[in-house]
């Protein structure tokens, strides 16, 4: 695997179950756009409040050539990020969809 993975957890005790999930996603991206050099992700749950449900927060940063692709998602808006898991498939469906982005640029500028 050429990047290194970093995962922290804020908040919250660390989860082997949750790394792997987090492994997997990882992997995806990878073989998705294969120039990615680093990847850090961050688990947050947020200190909670009696009257609110708590939500994770959940940050990737890519280091690919050039560029840091930063995606997240706040946990506020939606209600699914109660379940950690599927915060973090919504922050790597974030991250695949900036590093399409740069991917579909680095193409357009290699044509011309």
């Amino acid at each position: 695997m050429k990047r290194a993975l970093q995962i922290t957890y804020r908040g919250m005790a660390t989860s082997e179950a949750l790394n792997e999930h987090i492994r997997d996603h990882a992997a995806k991206l990878e073989q998705f756009f294969d120039g990615i050099v680093g990847c850090h992700v961050v688990v947050d749950e947020p200190h909670r409040h009696k009257q609110h449900s708590h939500h994770f927060r959940v940050r990737v940063d890519l280091h690919v050539p050039g560029r840091d692709i930063i995606a997240g998602r706040d946990p506020e808006h939606d209600a699914a990020h109660e379940d950690p898991y599927q915060a973090v498939s919504d922050a790597f469906e974030a991250a695949r969809r900036q590093l399409q982005h740069y991917a579909e640029g680095l193409h357009a500028h290699h044509r011309h």
